[in-house]
């Protein structure tokens, strides 16, 4: 296949990607931004006319001298096996090459975190004020460690989704699966009182049609870019760790039930999670805790 062809399949490549191939947003874009960088690796490097796994190694040897850490040149590399799926299932090409590459080994997760006092002085004390800003803030936050959403979660209910007289709140996650979240007292005091801020400055600009739940100053939803700096700015001044993000709150609720003793599935279906072993890898329980847990629950635990 020359680089010409190639660079036409990927323009159809995108296109099946956006036209409802089963991924989520997100996944969509990254994996049209990883095969554009592995096409334009071949454009550079590749004179054979037939693509091979040869093609692919050196592909991943090139993203790893730039740096990439493993689990970027993991997806990286899975993104290119489906471009290259695609390929095959269009007859372009007899074999997916990318099939024969060995997984790329990706070193264990661990995602920053709160320590229960952190997340507990963040919202107590960290977001105190009545402005429409400090609201909607607290709102924000009460809401990501309260539910463990996602930031593309977060920034997409709309107001048919606070189900407060249920206590829960409709989310709709990665792959456009739908589920229902607890939603605990403290987050829906925090939000009611954004709601009024909020209603006011959507009067005040004649916006009443809006629907979406987190705005800006000017009355439009609140992109993740934007919701994603402000949570980032917030945690930066409740805690010296580094590295912390909206994925953090994420993270802290998973770690914060568990350590409590919460049931792994439960929590998997809290998080949205199709895998249990997605869920595992967010686990941070100390062998005392387990122990702790093993000794009151089990009737064998201990000596009679």
């Amino acid at each position: 296949m020359d680089q010409s062809n190639l660079a036409a399949c990927y323009e159809h490549f995108v296109k099946h990607l956006k036209s409802g191939a089963g991924y989520a947003e997100n996944t969509a874009v990254a994996y049209a931004g990883d095969v554009s960088t592995f096409v334009s690796y071949l454009a550079e490097r590749r004179h054979g006319a037939e693509l091979t796994s040869m093609d692919v190694r050196g592909f991943l040897i090139f993203l790893r001298k730039k740096g990439l850490k493993s689990s970027s040149i993991a997806r990286k590399l899975e993104a290119v096996k489906v471009f290259l799926d695609y390929l095959v299932s269009l007859g372009k090409l007899a074999h997916n090459p990318a099939r024969m590459v060995e997984p790329v080994r990706v070193d264990p997760y661990r995602a920053e975190y709160l320590s229960e006092e952190e997340a507990q002085f963040l919202v107590e004390q960290g977001l105190t004020g009545e402005g429409f800003v400090i609201c909607r803030d607290r709102a924000m936050v009460e809401l990501l460690y309260g539910c463990g959403l996602r930031l593309s979660e977060l920034v997409s209910l709309s107001l048919p989704d606070l189900r407060f007289s249920s206590y829960l709140v409709n989310v709709l996650g990665k792959g456009s699966k739908f589920r229902q979240v607890p939603v605990g007292p403290e987050a829906i005091k925090a939000v009611v009182q954004y709601m009024k801020k909020r209603d006011d400055l959507l009067a005040q600009q004649s916006k009443i049609n809006q629907t979406a739940v987190f705005l800006n100053a000017r009355g439009g939803r609140l992109t993740a870019r934007s919701a994603a700096r402000i949570v980032k700015a917030h945690l930066r001044r409740c805690s010296e760790k580094t590295g912390l993000s909206t994925h953090s709150l994420r993270h802290s609720f998973t770690t914060h039930l568990l350590t409590a003793g919460a049931n792994l599935r439960a929590v998997q279906q809290m998080l949205g999670h199709s895998s249990l072993k997605t869920t595992q890898k967010y686990s941070h329980i100390t062998t005392g805790r387990l122990i702790s847990v093993y000794k009151r629950a089990h009737p064998r635990a201990e000596a009679k």
